[in-house]
C-alpha cells in the first residue's frame, strides 16, 4: 500500500480539513494548533488560525496520504529551536 507525502499549504488544505473533521478536530477540536501560545486569543478559532497559518506559508507540516489520495496522518516538522517556539518553550 503505498503512501505519499505531501506538504501542508494551500492546495492540501481541504485534505488536511477532511482528515482533522474525520478525526472530530483532532483533540476533540485542536486542529491541531490550540497548543501554541499565540492561539489563545479572544475570538479566534482553532481552525481559523491554523488556516490562516497555512495560507500565509507558515505551517511547517505534511501530510501522508494514501493511494487514494486520502489523508492518514500529518506530522509538524522543524528544528529543535523552530519546535521549542513553536510550542511557547524557550529553546
Amino acid at each position: 500500500m503505498p503512501h505519499t507525502v505531501r506538504q501542508l499549504n494551500t492546495l492540501t488544505w481541504d485534505t488536511f480539513v477532511e482528515l482533522v473533521e474525520r478525526n472530530n478536530g483532532i483533540f476533540g477540536g485542536c486542529w491541531c494548533i490550540g497548543y501554541r501560545p499565540d492561539c489563545g486569543q479572544p475570538g479566534i478559532g482553532h481552525r481559523a488560525f491554523k488556516e490562516r497559518r497555512v495560507r500565509m506559508d507558515q505551517a511547517h507540516a505534511a501530510l501522508v496520504l494514501d493511494e487514494d489520495g486520502i489523508a492518514q496522518g500529518w506530522w509538524q516538522y522543524g528544528s529543535p529551536d523552530w519546535q521549542a517556539r513553536a510550542d511557547g518553550e524557550t529553546p
